[in-house]
């Protein structure tokens, strides 16, 4: 009876049908892959950062992502990569390849920046927000059409091709001072401490990415010092048939050569949550070939100084922000986000430290609305009055409504 298990469960191995691989995908991730590589060998640049993840300070489980991020001496750019062909064009600021929208818009851009500045900012970091610049690069055999422009006059830029881009990068800009050296390193740590995704790989070379959540303790301890475990079935064919197989993993260390082997259960399952589609995957170990481990923990922003800021954390964290009530007044509140979907539309504010504001379409002229990314950019700065402001008892949470002043 063991023989004929083994033998059936060879043969269905065998014929196993796994995720089909993302060809597309892979394609957009090795053409990243390669500009990163180009734009390491530019003089002025300090490091590259290829798909980082970064939190949203306040609630640290929504993750925005960037295709690069290149720490430069005197300044950052983020830039969003597309590996695209055809005939590439923007309709109403969203970015459109042979006349079918692809949902791009600078504003994704622009909210990473948003978020990244404002965690620069609460580690210690003191940078001016006009060092920081964003890009979309056109890296793919297209024709990128004159209506393919930022929103932004300055600091946002548009590349046709690698070349240009890496010409832009390498343009001089005078206006920006150097970073000095204790800000250049807090920036690196900074950097290197968003992650990126973690992922399962397959037989067929297909691949998922997110983040991997079970088994919980064992993912919890690897993630911490080891980058991958990569796993095989080390008995042959013939001797799965006679015994049976035998599943080990190798834990490749993010530092140094030590690397861990480990016995696995081929039946014990690994759960990869996938935030794009907002589900969990299960599979199970025999099934996959990879896990790589992205990050090795999600920080907590409030326990992170990477440069002493001229009043200590400790202080802030004593200090008592009140909540904005109505009529208050707040002076240049971020926009960090537009709601443009569903029923509920309106532009979200950073008014403080720990609060938020919604201004409300039905609250806005249709001027305002219809010109929002011109007039509210994403990480642009207004003066707000809050119009409203209660507590929300079931959520536990602050509700508040603004109006722009301007």
């Amino acid at each position: 009876m063991g023989i004929l298990r083994n033998y059936r469960w060879l043969k269905t191995r065998e014929l196993k049908a796994y995720p089909k691989p993302d060809f597309a995908k892979k394609a957009a991730t090795e053409a990243e892959v390669s500009v990163c590589e180009r734009l390491r060998t530019l003089e002025d640049v300090v490091e590259v950062y290829h798909s980082a993840r970064i939190d949203q300070i306040i609630s640290g489980k929504s993750r925005r992502e960037a295709d690069i991020i290149v720490l430069m001496r005197n300044r950052i750019v983020f830039i969003e990569v597309k590996n695209y062909k055809g005939q590439i064009s923007m309709v109403e600021n969203v970015l459109h390849q042979n006349d079918q929208s692809r949902g791009w818009t600078f504003a994704k851009l622009e909210e990473a920046v948003g978020r990244f500045h404002e965690i620069s900012r609460h580690v210690g970091i003191q940078i001016q927000q006009d060092v920081i610049e964003t890009m979309l690069a056109c890296v793919g055999y297209a024709q990128v059409d004159e209506s393919v422009k930022p929103r932004a006059l300055t600091g946002s830029y548009v590349a046709t091709s690698t070349d240009h881009l890496v010409s832009i990068l390498s343009t001089s800009e005078d206006h920006h001072s150097d970073f000095d050296e204790a800000t250049l390193k807090a920036l690196r740590k900074l950097l290197s401490m968003f992650g990126t995704w973690d992922a399962i790989e397959f037989p067929n070379e297909a691949r998922h990415e997110g983040d991997l959540i079970r088994p919980r303790d064992s993912i919890r301890e690897w993630r911490v010092a080891y980058k991958e475990l990569r796993i095989r079935n080390v008995r042959s064919w013939w001797q799965t048939f006679f015994r049976g197989p035998k599943f080990v993993g190798q834990l490749i260390p993010r530092l140094g050569n030590n690397v861990e082997t480990i016995t696995l259960d081929k039946d014990e399952a690994v759960v990869l949550h996938n935030p794009h589609d907002r589900k969990d995957e299960e599979y199970l170990f025999e099934d996959a070939t990879i896990l790589s481990f992205g990050y090795t923990e999600v920080p907590d922003w409030n326990k992170v100084t990477l440069m002493q800021s001229a009043k200590p954390k400790s202080e802030a964290r004593e200090t008592v922000i009140p909540t904005p009530q109505e009529g208050d007044i707040i002076e240049q509140a971020r926009v960090i986000e537009h709601l443009v979907q569903g029923a509920h539309q309106g532009i979200i504010f950073r008014l403080d430290a720990k609060n938020e504001g919604i201004y409300w379409r039905d609250q806005m002229s249709i001027v305002e609305w219809d010109n929002k990314d011109m007039l509210m950019p994403v990480n642009s700065a207004h003066d707000v009055e809050v119009t409203s402001s209660r507590f929300d008892k079931a959520k536990k949470r602050w509700k508040i409504k603004v109006k722009t002043l301007e």
